[in-house]
């Protein structure tokens, strides 16, 4: 922690409380779970945000929830928390949740939102997510929550950056193929 900042909530898992900052839910629909398109930084995402100072992080997590997406989310439990090795120091905490009420909407913060199954992720995830996204579904088969370390290098976001420029080039690509029809 910084001087100046706020000091972090903490979340416990395993006996052990760890500090967070930032607060997610994986929002599930069986074996599908829900991202959504942030304009910035741009790439797909798990609904979520910064803990206000002193809020409950599963308070957090579902009230970005509703504020992105339009739907009001019930936390069903904790999958983990999840501390930075590398660019990052912060740690975050991932609920899993299902869909309560409310009808979807775009926001500043998520431009578009979709249901998509494991297999058949966006290209331009944040590339720390699948981990996540595969502990949430393991967690709603009955595994307790984890803490993991995950690692954000020069290289996560090189290769991010290069996978989002290889998006418009592969449908121009597509695109020039079908002989410029759309």
């Amino acid at each position: 922690m910084r001087a100046g900042e706020p000091a972090a909530v903490t979340v416990e898992v395993d006996g052990i409380a760890w500090p967070v900052t930032g607060a997610q839910v994986a929002i599930l629909d069986g074996d599908r779970v829900m991202v959504q398109f942030r304009p910035w930084p741009p790439g797909w995402e798990l609904p979520g945000g910064h803990c206000e100072p002193e809020e409950d992080p599963a308070v957090t997590a579902a009230r970005e929830a509703e504020e992105e997406t339009g739907y009001r989310v019930r936390i069903d439990a904790v999958v983990g928390v999840y501390t930075w090795d590398g660019l990052r120091r912060t740690g975050d905490v991932l609920y899993r949740g299902s869909i309560a009420g409310g009808a979807p909407r775009r926001s500043i913060e998520a431009w578009a939102s979709r249901l998509v199954d494991a297999e058949h992720m966006p290209r331009t995830l944040f590339p720390w997510l699948r981990e996540r996204i595969a502990d949430a579904l393991t967690s709603a088969a009955g595994e307790p929550p984890i803490h993991r370390v995950q690692p954000v290098t020069l290289y996560h976001v090189a290769s991010f950056a290069t996978d989002w420029m290889r998006t418009p080039v592969d449908r121009m690509r597509r695109l020039r193929q079908r002989g410029g029809r759309p």
